[in-house]
């Protein structure tokens, strides 16, 4: 059985958690040890079958919570050596670091996994491509100003994605609380991705859709659920199109049984 765990996902705090056969594998940990466990136990999951920690890049709400995490389950942490170089200056508890290549797949327990690049203002951002037992994939991609064409080759393969709708492009421009400068970097290419560029993606591989696409990394001011469920709706009938669609929120954990 195969499902992916949405612990949180936000401008606040990101951590998921992908499952095959009973094994888990955590893809960033941007929360409080405490609460980690907290959400990790009312979706059931049994931390201690959890085999390794994946970082997507730096940023604070997606490494937050890795450290202790790493230590207190006894779980090396992978990401790109670049993005180590970083992160291992923060870690207090002399966890095992291990190395990844962009484009080279790499495998833990049931899962096979490959780093591709990601657009983002961090030192070498990537998502991730996972194939679970029995074949299907997940594409992770979050945290990217754009999709280059080489992202699009990794999400042309998933079965099953995540993608970022960070930001309804005229709650942004409204946004009073928001200076000019915070404003041009979220909309930058090394920024995130507005709700507009996340539906123009999954129209450039509307022949071959997903069958589970789940918006994440939403702002919680710059951006509505409503607003993304709407866009769903109105895009599958526009495009005759049939795929589950969920929207991950920053305190809201669920699980999702990838079929």
């Amino acid at each position: 059985m195969n499902k992916l765990h949405i612990i949180s996902s936000g401008s606040k705090a990101n951590a998921y958690i992908a499952e095959s056969q009973e094994e888990f594998i955590l893809i960033d940990q941007g929360l409080s040890y405490r609460r980690f466990l907290c959400r990790c136990e009312d979706l059931g999951i049994e931390c201690e079958k959890i085999r390794a920690i994946l970082v997507t890049h730096e940023h604070s709400d997606h490494i937050n919570g890795v450290f202790l995490t790493a230590k207190k389950l006894g779980v090396p942490v992978y990401s790109t050596e670049k993005t180590i170089e970083i992160i291992k200056k923060k870690d207090r508890y002399g966890n095992e670091f291990i190395p990844v290549e962009k484009d080279s797949p790499f495998k833990i327990a049931n899962f096979v996994f490959t780093p591709f690049s990601t657009v983002h203002d961090a030192v070498d951002p990537v998502g991730f491509n996972i194939t679970l037992s029995g074949g299907e994939v997940i594409c992770f991609a979050t945290d990217t100003g754009k999709i280059t064409t080489r992202m699009m080759s990794y999400i042309a393969l998933c079965d099953h994605m995540i993608l970022e709708a960070n930001h309804d492009y005229a709650m942004l421009y409204r946004n009073a609380r928001y200076p000019a400068d915070l404003k041009a970097r979220i909309r930058s290419g090394r920024g995130h991705l507005s709700n507009d560029q996340s539906f123009e993606a999954i129209e450039r591989i509307a022949g071959k859709c997903p069958k589970t696409i789940i918006f994440g990394h939403l702002s919680e001011e710059n951006n509505s659920p409503d607003i993304i469920h709407n866009m769903a709706t109105d895009f599958k009938n526009k495009n005759r199109l049939l795929f589950n669609c969920f929207i991950a929120r920053q305190n809201e954990p669920f699980s999702i049984l990838l079929v």
